[in-house]
């Protein structure tokens, strides 16, 4: 079984939250009258988050490359601000940046086929 076939469900939430966080930046810059000089590269990014999460539930090897690598932008993120943060909040920063490293390996893992204990007989 394909490695894309075994991860359906994680593509799946990752493609709703694609969705609705393209979603939400459509409505932010295109609707609203905030943040007007960065009004281009936001509907960019939107449409560009609600293409991925479009092509997530389909599975295609592009999209899943993009969401890995921008999963991966969040993971950093989220380590890097860890010493800015304070109180119960570093919890949920720290959770985000283990579940982001987990979800970029496993989506490298998928794309890659890495990993595939039936194929190599072992």
């Amino acid at each position: 079984m394909p490695a894309a076939a075994r991860y359906i469900g994680m593509f799946r939430a990752a493609a709703v939250f694609y969705l609705f966080f393209g979603a939400s930046f459509l409505w932010t810059f295109g609707f609203t009258d905030r943040y007007v000089a960065q009004r281009p590269v936001g509907l960019g990014l939107g449409l560009l988050l609600i293409a991925v999460g479009v092509f997530l539930f389909r599975r295609a090897r592009w999209a899943i490359g993009l969401s890995a690598l921008g999963t991966t932008v969040i993971c950093l993120s989220a380590t890097l601000a860890v010493p800015a943060v304070h109180g119960p909040v570093i919890v949920f920063v720290a959770v985000l940046a283990i579940t982001s490293a987990m979800y970029s390996v496993l989506a490298v893992r998928a794309l890659f086929g890495r990993g595939d204990a039936t194929a190599t007989g072992a």
